[in-house]
C-alpha cells in the first residue's frame, strides 16, 4: 500500500502579541537614544555658554586690570589718589584736573556711582582714571615746505613722543608734547540688539587726553562714545580700597568715599585710595530657555551689592528668556600711589 504525503505548511511568522512586544522594545529604544540626544544637545548648550561666559570675563577682566594698574603714573598727584589733588589717577571731580578744563568738563566724565541704565534694579557705577604713558622722544628731519626741499640743510626737526603701547580704544599714542590720557568706563546699551530678546549692554572704554592749559579733553564726549570692551555685562560695579591716615584699609563705594572726604581739609587726613576693585554681572549670548536649572529671578551679589534682573515689558523683561549669568570681580592695586597721608 503506498503512503499518503503529508505537506507541511511552508507560511509561518510571528504572532500579534511578538510584534507588539517588538514593537514596544524598538519604541523603547528609539526613547532611550532620544533622551541621550536630547540631553547631550543641552549639556552641549550649557557647556557652551558657559566657556563664552568664562572667556569673555576673564579676556575683558585681564584687560580692564592692565589699564588700571597705569593709573596715576607720571601724574602731578605726589603719588596720591584722591578727590582732592590734581593730577589723582582716579578723576572723582574738577579738583582732579587742571584749572583750565573746570569750566568745560561736567560731571559725566568723573566717577559716579549709579549713574548708567543697567538690567539691573539697580545702575551702574562709572570709573574715569588719568596717566602720563612713558614716551618715547622721537626725532626726524623732514621738509615743511610746500614746495619741497632742495637739499637736506632746508629740512627742520620734528619732534613727536610716541607711547609703546595704545590706549583703552586701540588708538596709538603719538603727540607733539607729552599728554595726559584719561580713560573712561562705562556701561551703554549694545548698539546691535537682537529681536525677541531683552535689552543688551555693553561695557565701553572712551579715551581722551590732554595737556595743562587745554579748556577740552580731547577724543572724550557726553554722547558715551567709545570702544566696546566686553559684550553682555548686565551691571558693572565698582568699589575703592581706601587707606586712612592710621593706617586702616577697608572698601568704600564710590559715594561713601565722597560723603567720608567730604567736609576734610588737612591733607593729612585724607582718605587715599590704594586701590579698586571691580565687578560685572555677565550673561551669555544664546537663550537656554529649556534649562530648568536656571533661575532668572534669583538675587546677585556683585561685590556687596545685592540686585535683581528687571521687570517689565517687552526689552526691558530681564527676567523672561533664560540666560547663563555669572558675576567675575577683578582687584587692582595702584602701584603708582604711596598712599601715605
Amino acid at each position: 500500500m503506498q503512503a499518503k504525503a503529508r505537506f507541511v505548511n511552508p507560511r509561518s511568522g510571528f504572532t500579534v502579541l511578538e510584534l507588539m512586544i517588538a514593537l514596544v522594545l524598538g519604541l523603547l529604544i528609539v526613547a532611550a537614544g532620544t533622551a541621550v540626544f536630547l540631553s547631550g544637545q543641552r549639556s552641549l548648550g550649557l557647556q557652551g555658554s558657559m566657556n563664552e561666559l568664562q572667556q569673555n570675563a576673564n579676556f575683558g577682566l585681564a584687560m580692564i586690570a592692565h589699564d588700571l594698574r597705569h593709573a596715576n603714573l607720571n601724574t602731578d598727584s605726589t603719588q596720591r589718589v584722591n578727590n582732592k589733588v590734581v593730577g589723582s589717577g582716579v578723576i572723582f571731580d574738577i579738583e582732579n584736573l587742571p584749572s583750565s578744563l573746570r569750566d568745560s568738563v561736567g560731571d559725566t566724565f568723573f566717577t559716579r556711582q549709579n549713574v548708567d541704565e543697567a538690567a539691573t534694579d539697580i545702575a551702574n557705577d562709572q570709573l574715569t582714571i588719568q596717566y602720563i604713558p612713558e614716551y618715547r622722544k622721537i626725532i626726524k628731519r623732514e621738509c615743511t615746505k610746500e614746495d619741497g626741499c632742495e637739499d637736506e640743510s632746508e629740512k627742520e626737526d620734528l619732534i613727536s613722543y610716541e607711547a609703546k603701547n595704545v590706549d583703552c580704544e586701540g588708538q596709538r599714542m603719538v603727540f607733539d608734547e607729552p599728554r595726559i590720557i584719561v580713560q573712561r568706563y562705562h556701561l551703554k546699551p549694545d548698539p546691535v540688539q537682537i529681536s525677541g530678546q531683552p535689552r543688551a549692554y555693553s561695557l565701553y572704554c572712551d579715551a581722551g587726553h590732554y595737556v595743562a592749559g587745554n579748556d577740552v579733553i580731547t577724543g572724550m564726549s557726553d554722547a558715551g562714545n567709545g570702544q566696546q570692551l566686553m559684550q553682555r555685562v548686565d551691571a558693572f560695579k565698582v568699589r575703592l580700597g581706601v587707606k586712612a591716615p592710621n593706617k586702616t584699609m577697608r572698601y568704600m563705594t564710590i559715594d561713601e568715599y565722597i560723603d567720608a572726604m567730604d567736609g576734610i581739609t588737612n591733607e593729612k587726613e585724607y582718605l587715599n585710595v590704594m586701590s579698586v576693585e571691580i565687578g560685572i554681572l555677565a550673561r551669555s549670548t544664546t537663550p537656554l530657555n529649556q534649562e530648568n536649572l536656571i533661575n532668572t529671578s534669583q538675587l546677585f551679589n556683585v561685590i556687596g551689592n545685592e540686585m535683581t534682573l528687571k521687570t517689565g515689558a517687552g526689552v526691558n523683561n530681564q527676567q523672561g528668556t533664560k540666560y547663563l549669568r555669572e558675576v567675575f570681580s577683578q582687584v587692582v592695586a595702584f602701584r603708582n600711589t604711596l598712599g601715605a597721608s
